[in-house]
């Protein structure tokens, strides 16, 4: 059977090629995917994994990391002290049904199931414990009637030796659908389920992947969208007709969009209008 036997368009995307564009984006623009204060991006031998990158990001000069401000210490303001840090996204990929790229773990119920596409993104991060820097610095203590009256001090930021590295590896489980965004019918990704491997205790990893789910169903609704609109052909002299373009309904199509042997694919009805 034809791919196009009861529909006029079809579309699909393979996994492998999601991927493949995935790495050369977090390549081509590190500074994206990595974050550091600006003592860890000047030093990058601080940094808790390499950082891949093009040889244009070299030549060019462009930043590795996106430069942000240290963690404060709550409750120290005379003078506030603040902390070196780093958090890099180090893998990101893509596995649609049904599910080959990797293994979900068990709390994610694998194996993958029918229509549905996992991800899986590796996230490496750490922080300075400057325990011999405190061992010589002298706070200015002040009393609750003086706060008032202090002028604000410039932050101390420790200088790093190293920081104290660690890795976690989420994974989420989501499939495809249609809702109206902008007041249009789009393509959008929803989120079923995520899990952070390795985190404990319960609570604090209940919090993790509540965070989680919630980051990547914001970046899927706005920055995976495919908006079913209708599509103009303006050509001089031939613009005759008003072309509109929607999902083919089920039935011909049961499965529109549709996520299997490692695709997504998308099923298209023309209508023609004068």
């Amino acid at each position: 059977m034809g791919y196009t036997d009861n529909c006029d368009l079809y579309a699909a995307v393979h996994e492998d090629g999601i991927n493949l564009v995935a790495q050369h984006v977090m390549r081509q623009r590190p500074s994206w995917f990595n974050f550091a204060t600006q003592y860890v991006s000047d030093h990058l031998d601080l940094a808790c994994s390499p950082v891949a990158h093009t040889i244009d990001v070299t030549d060019y000069k462009n930043p590795l990391f996106k430069v942000v401000s240290p963690v404060p210490i709550l409750g120290a303001d005379s003078p506030p002290v603040g902390l070196n840090f780093c958090v890099q996204l180090v893998k990101a990929e893509v596995d649609f049904y049904p599910g080959n790229i990797f293994t979900l773990p068990a709390v994610l119920n694998p194996p993958l199931p029918q229509q549905h596409l996992a991800m899986h993104v590796q996230i490496c991060g750490g922080m300075d414990c400057p325990s011999e820097f405190l061992n010589g610095f002298l706070p200015t203590p002040t009393s609750p009637g003086e706060a008032t009256n202090v002028q604000p001090t410039q932050e101390v930021v420790p200088p790093t030796r190293r920081l104290l590295c660690f890795c976690l590896d989420a994974y989420l489980v989501a499939h495809v659908g249609v809702q109206i965004v902008s007041g249009k019918p789009s393509l959008v990704g929803i989120v079923d389920s995520v899990d952070v491997v390795g985190i404990k205790p319960k609570g604090l990893s209940d919090n993790v992947n509540c965070y989680l789910k919630t980051t990547f169903e914001l970046l899927l609704k706005e920055k995976l969208i495919f908006p079913i609109s209708t599509m103009l052909f303006d050509i001089p002299l031939l613009s005759l007709a008003t072309i509109t373009a929607q999902l083919t309904p089920n039935p011909p199509i049961p499965n529109n969009p549709s996520i299997d042997d490692n695709q997504l694919k998308i099923f298209i009805t023309l209508t023609v209008a004068p």
